[in-house]
């Protein structure tokens, strides 16, 4: 990348997600989500890098400025990758836990893919990975979405039990961002 924009506007509504963004990229880079009333942009690939691409080229075109979008999932092999894409319509981690019930194979992994989008000819993708298990109940507090029930390789704290500054720190969404972060300088 040869410049990163001071300022990006990071393609979510999600507050949750848009906080642990920029607590990822500090002061590094400003982090703005969408404006309130932004039309949703369809994510209806089977990939998190077609999808992500999708809602980044979308939202570029509606804003008319550069974007980051991310798309990300929870890969389970026991369950034939899902959730995976479709992490965020399949039913939370109560699902998930009654799915897995009596399966002694949990293990499992997040993929988050951010894009940098300029424009239709230039944007660059960067990926995180953070492999894990699965847990047999929902523990902790802190964190969103499958946070209660996954744990992280080589510890037995779930992501709500670690907390959001593990989470800044070694999360696959903070791999991702740790990637633009280092081609930008």
């Amino acid at each position: 990348l040869n410049a990163v924009e001071a300022e990006w506007v990071f393609a979510t509504s999600n507050s949750h997600k848009l906080a642990e963004a920029q607590a990822i990229v500090g002061e590094r880079l400003r982090l703005v989500g969408l404006p309130t009333g932004a039309p949703s942009a369809a994510e209806p690939y089977d990939t998190l890098y077609a999808n992500a691409l999708a809602k980044a080229a979308f939202y570029a075109s509606w804003l008319g400025r550069p974007v980051l979008a991310e798309d990300s999932g929870l890969f389970v092999p026991a369950l034939e990758g899902r959730p995976g894409v479709q992490s965020a319509r399949y039913g939370g981690p109560a699902r998930l836990l009654e799915a897995l019930q009596g399966c002694a194979h949990r293990q499992a992994y997040f993929v988050a893919v951010l894009v940098a989008y300029w424009g239709a000819e230039r944007y660059r993708f960067f990926v995180g990975y953070l492999p894990g298990q699965i847990t047999h109940s929902l523990r902790g507090t802190e964190g969103f979405g499958y946070d209660p029930v996954f744990c992280p390789e080589g510890h037995t704290e779930t992501l709500a039990e670690l907390g959001e500054a593990w989470k800044v720190r070694y999360s696959h969404r903070a791999r991702a961002f740790q990637q633009l972060l280092a081609e930008s300088g």
